[in-house]
């Protein structure tokens, strides 16, 4: 009996700690993939230091709470990454001027005035 006890606690206690360390590589990977895209941004648009820390922190958070939402077993897994991506566009919003956000969402300033506004 304790054979079986000691056994399964062994057991479990590898799966914890090798779990462990596969979110500590994917959380590594997240925070270099964004500090390599926030840094190119700043080096395009050209913002500030304090701006670039905000948007390193912001950027991560979102991508660590998407992945988490993503390995979610009971989870509504579209529903909670499409709240996510709206809380992290307010964020960029907030962090960014309009042309800054435009810019480092993908497009150009000068092509997008170029276009009218067209109200339904």
């Amino acid at each position: 009996m304790r054979k079986i006890i000691l056994t399964s606690v062994l057991i479990f206690t590898a799966l914890l700690v090798s779990s462990a360390q596969e979110k500590g590589i994917i959380a590594e990977v997240l925070r270099n993939s964004v500090e390599c895209k926030v840094d190119s941004m700043q080096e395009l648009i050209g913002f500030d230091d304090d701006k670039a820390k905000q948007l390193k922190d912001m950027e991560l958070q979102y991508l660590l709470d998407v992945q988490k939402a993503e390995t979610c077993f009971l989870c509504s897994t579209k529903r909670r990454i499409a709240i996510l991506k709206e809380i992290r566009d307010n964020h960029l919003q907030e962090i960014l001027t309009r042309k800054q956000y435009i810019e480092y969402e993908g497009g150009d300033f000068d092509k997008v005035k170029k276009y009218p506004v067209r109200a339904r």
